[in-house]
Parts: structure tokens; C-alpha cells; sequence
């Protein structure tokens, strides 16, 4: 899945999307661009005598919209604990989905200027709960990370590849009421664009 996620049309969600649109044709970031129409879309999931194993089932396909909320999850997380995206009503998330760690250390570089603007950052990765302690704890990670090993909630996001049993990069915006704001899925954005963006969005700057 590559380019925006789609959104319903309609008062502040349209607003908002506007919004960032602007910010990211400032940047010139190709991930809000339109998918290419040359592009081959994804093939739909075959049945009988191909089908994915057991195991890929068990997965729920989802897809988020600007302007709804987000769906709320628990994870195991680099500290030993539980974190659930919920916890962090009342303030804007980042959410930032990747298939390894070493995707995810680097947002470390916007940490600082995110907390300022009442921004956290929650990013989720496949990977087990103690290599991500480890991990976190060797390179000093102000943030803790989320262990989504089974995929099963970048599945609810719409980001799981289940052809290639990987998640897929992407990143959401999530606003203090739990209402998704923004949303680029398909590419690795870098920290600064991240940044650049989720501050356009959050003070207009």
C-alpha cells in the first residue's frame, strides 16, 4: 500500500486533510502524491487450494480515515510493560509502524521538539518485546517501543503485508480526542518530514 490513506469527506476531517496536503507539497514529500496509475494494485487474497496458511488468517484486515478514531490496542512494550494507545488521551500520538527496530531508533532526533508541542511518539515494529528492551536500553531510546509480533495491529491499520508476513512503513497522526489527523502509509518518511509535518498540523507553523 503506498500514498495517502483515503478519507471520508466532510467539515473538520476535510479541513485537516487540506491541511496537511499543503504541508506536504511545501516539502515536496512523494508520499502524499496520488498512487501511480502504472502501479499494479495489490492481488485479493486467493482461496481454495492457494490460500495462506492457517496462520495468516487469524489476521484482521483493517483501514483507518482521517477525521475517525483510531483504534485503540495493548502492546508489549521496551520497558517490561503494557502500553495501550489510549493512555495517551488528551495528548497528540504519532503512530509510526516498521517492520525492524533499527527503522525506529532514529526518531530519537525529534523527540525533543515533538514533547514541546505536546506531541508523543509511539512506534510499533515486529519484532519480539525483549530484543526491543534490549535495544532501547543500548541505545538510550526516550520513548518506548511497541512489540507487535503477530502483525495483528498493523493488520487493523491496514499495514500488514501478508504476502510477505512484514509490516509495512507507515505513520499516523492521532489528536488528543483519539481522532486521526493524518495519515502516510507505503514509505519511510524521514524524522525530519515527521516532524515537519506533524507541526504543521499541530500549531500551523
Amino acid at each position: 500500500m503506498s500514498g495517502s490513506v483515503p478519507h471520508r469527506p466532510g467539515g473538520a476531517a476535510l479541513k485537516s486533510a487540506a491541511l496537511v496536503l499543503a504541508a506536504a507539497l511545501a516539502l515536496a514529500s512523494p508520499v502524499l502524491g496520488q498512487p501511480d496509475p502504472k502501479t499494479p494494485q495489490p492481488a485479493s487474497p486467493r482461496s481454495g487450494a492457494g490460500s495462506p496458511p492457517p496462520q495468516a488468517r487469524v489476521h484482521i484486515y483493517g483501514q483507518v480515515y482521517i477525521g475517525e478514531r483510531a483504534p485503540d490496542f495493548t502492546l508489549d512494550a521496551s520497558d517490561g510493560k503494557i502500553v495501550r494507545l489510549s493512555r495517551f488521551r488528551g495528548d497528540w500520538v504519532v503512530l509510526v509502524f516498521a517492520d525492524r527496530k533499527e527503522k525506529l531508533g532514529p526518531l530519537s532526533a525529534i523527540h525533543n521538539e515533538l514533547r514541546s508541542l505536546g506531541v508523543h511518539i509511539l512506534p510499533v515494529c515486529r519484532e519480539k518485546a525483549h530484543g526491543l528492551q534490549m535495544y532501547s536500553t543500548r541505545n538510550h531510546l526516550p520513548f518506548v517501543l511497541g512489540s507487535d509480533w503477530t502483525g495483528e495491529i498493523a493488520s487493523l491499520y491496514g499495514l500488514f503485508d501478508g504476502e510477505r508476513s512484514m509490516i509495512s512503513p507507515g505513520f499516523l497522526l492521532v489528536d488528543r480526542d483519539g481522532i486521526v489527523r493524518m495519515a502516510l502509509f507505503g514509505q519511510n518518511v524521514p524524522p525530519e518530514q515527521i516532524a515537519a509535518l506533524v507541526r504543521f498540523a499541530v500549531v500551523g507553523l
